[in-house]
């Protein structure tokens, strides 16, 4: 996949298809992930759900893998300069501003109305999958999703990258969606997905906060939850 992002960087990922009989339309999963990983993060749960007869896209986020080709030249994330935890944080902000993380949402929406388009893919059966960065991410996309089915985050966090805004926003976002979305987390997730998913869950109906113990982040809780997340992907799906 290559999709042009608004900004002119191009966006690489990669659609895969399950096994299936010949001209089926199958739903389709996009999946955006965490800073600082590439697509191949999410391997397990495309093995999972191209299983369970769900297509995936799974793209590397702007500054990411292969998404590095910019309009002035190439434009990579910053990484930590030490194994400290402050060092990952000013890596991320500096990241955040240089490649402009304000921009993943309408990216992700770019990515997925790509994926809609392709043969053999039903584009009312559409499932948003994000892990920390790329989890505020989607829930920021979703709304501008025509039928999507549902969001499914893990460890969605980082949301101040989206914006000063982005907080109030994906409330605001799953408070008026008519999709279900599952929301992930450790319980001490060092980067507040555990207080994230309450917060943006709490008398939601239709929004459920999922937090197991541990403290993984992001695709580090997979196991963890990969019962619910496959209960989920199916009955959003069906």
């Amino acid at each position: 996949m290559s999709v042009r992002a608004s900004d002119g960087l191009v966006l690489k990922g990669e659609l895969r298809y399950p096994d299936g009989a010949a001209g089926q339309a199958f739903p389709l999963a996009v999946l955006a992930h965490q800073y600082p990983s590439d697509r191949h993060s999410f391997a397990p749960l495309v093995q999972e759900l191209l299983a369970r007869g769900i297509a995936t896209l799974a793209f590397d986020e702007r500054g990411h893998g292969e998404s590095l080709m910019g309009p002035d030249g190439v434009l990579v994330v910053d990484t930590p300069s030490d194994f400290s935890a402050s060092a990952f944080g000013d890596a991320f902000m500096a990241s955040a501003g240089k490649v402009g993380f304000f921009r993943i949402a309408d990216d992700i929406i770019r990515v997925a109305a790509w994926g809609a388009a392709q043969n053999f893919i039903a584009p009312d059966r559409l499932l948003l999958v994000g892990g920390s960065v790329g989890g505020t991410g989607v829930l920021l996309a979703a709304p501008r999703v025509p039928q999507l089915r549902g969001v499914l985050t893990l460890g969605a966090a980082g949301a101040p990258a989206h914006g000063p805004d982005a907080v109030d926003r994906i409330r605001a976002a799953l408070e008026s969606g008519a999709w279900p979305a599952l929301l992930t987390s450790s319980g001490g997730d060092p980067f507040d997905g555990a207080q994230n998913a309450r917060a943006w869950s709490e008398g939601l109906a239709h929004v459920r906060a999922l937090v197991t113990p541990g403290s993984g982040h992001a695709m580090a809780i997979y196991y963890d939850v990969r019962d619910e997340i496959r209960m989920f992907a199916e009955q959003c799906l069906a």
